[in-house]
């Protein structure tokens, strides 16, 4: 899919900031053949998102090899029940049943047979529940959360407020785990594609784990979470990219974004890209690095796009990034850069993120 506009607010001005992700630095590139994503800095909203992204068959490859597609090898936690990305088998499935009999609050005193990771995602996001808990009056609320790994938030909501709460997994073993372990109704897999809502009736609060970094048509994505919104309900964002993460020169901009990354942001960005959907932010932080986001929704589109200044430092920032992100690839595929080596050696010096060693040698200046 090209997009010759922002999927975001519909914005046509634009910067290219980065043409890679993560697969040109894993031994087998998987787009060596094809086009790059070719991240645009949208000149709008201010978001950053690949102007090329794979949809349809190609999609679906991608996230069937899971694992391999952002970098952690054949069959990647597949023997982890709360993290396996693989279709079960009838035998996965009387293993997982053998481990949800154990419950989740298994002492170490006195350990036994049981899922392991539940209790961490439970009081990992035992911090979300406080979060909307303590901003909204969800009793009897109808909840539904898109990306549940376990079931922990919409769960918490539910024992707290008698919430109503469905969910949406993208594995089979969240799908089984959410019915089986909290007896959530869930849909089937999430597709990133042509996302869908299937459940019939409107919602006070959607929250959404991860969602728009990896959503392929944002267009369809609001549409869908406006459609099963109530105006005046709020659409809760958790565990979304924040591009600090490599501008600050601590990560590579190359080896954060991996193939399933299509959309990254700042916090004015994602103020701004969801204004133009209809939606206004009442609370916003940093959690893990990551960025939280809770709107309501207005229906009011009215919105202000990025100053020129702002514009221009983040496309600097993002140069940079660039630069230290090729000069920090392993020598294995350095090769892969050859067309653009000498000028970001060039640019690296200048900006002073990297100079020469005694013997010659190209060294990016940590943190820059």
């Amino acid at each position: 899919l090209n997009l010759e506009r922002c999927p975001g607010c519909d914005t046509a001005d634009r910067t290219i900031v980065c043409e890679w992700n993560k697969s040109i630095l894993l031994e087998q590139d998987i787009f060596a053949e094809s086009p790059r994503y070719n991240y645009a800095l949208c000149h709008g909203c201010g978001i950053v998102y690949a102007t090329c992204r794979p949809v349809g068959e190609g999609y679906k490859s991608l996230m069937n090899d899971f694992s391999e597609t952002i970098g952690r090898g054949d069959r990647a936690n597949a023997g982890n029940a709360l993290l396996n990305p693989y279709p079960l088998s009838e035998e996965d499935r009387d293993w997982y049943r053998r481990l949800i009999a154990g419950g989740v609050f298994v002492s170490d005193h006195d350990p036994r047979e049981h899922l392991d990771g539940v209790y961490q995602d439970r009081v990992e996001n035992t911090a979300h529940v406080e979060i909307l808990a303590s901003l909204l009056d969800l009793q009897g609320a109808r909840v539904l959360e898109v990306r549940s790994r376990a079931g922990t938030i919409v769960d918490g909501l539910r024992r707290r407020f008698g919430a109503s709460v469905m969910a949406m997994p993208i594995f089979e073993g969240e799908q089984f785990i959410l019915r089986e372990l909290y007896g959530i109704e869930c849909s089937d897999l999430i597709d990133y594609d042509m996302f869908t809502i299937p459940f019939e009736g409107s919602f006070d609060l959607i929250a959404c784990n991860h969602m728009l970094t990896h959503i392929l048509r944002v267009d369809r994505f609001f549409d869908q979470i406006r459609e099963h919104l109530k105006v005046g309900g709020h659409l809760y964002l958790y565990n979304e990219l924040e591009e600090n993460k490599f501008l600050g020169g601590g990560n590579s901009v190359i080896n954060t974004l991996n193939a399933l990354h299509v959309q990254v942001f700042d916090r004015a960005s994602v103020v701004r890209l969801l204004k133009a959907n209809g939606f206004e932010v009442t609370f916003a932080k940093l959690r893990n690095s990551s960025q939280l986001c809770l709107a309501r929704y207005t229906g009011d589109r009215a919105w202000t796009p990025m100053s020129v200044e702002e514009r221009s430092r983040r496309a600097r920032a993002y140069s940079l990034a660039r630069t230290r992100a090729i000069l920090r690839a392993p020598k294995s595929v350095r090769g892969r850069f050859s067309a653009v080596w000498e000028d970001a050696v060039a640019e690296g010096v200048a900006a002073g993120i990297a100079c020469f060693d005694d013997k010659g040698r190209i060294r990016v200046i940590k943190d820059g």
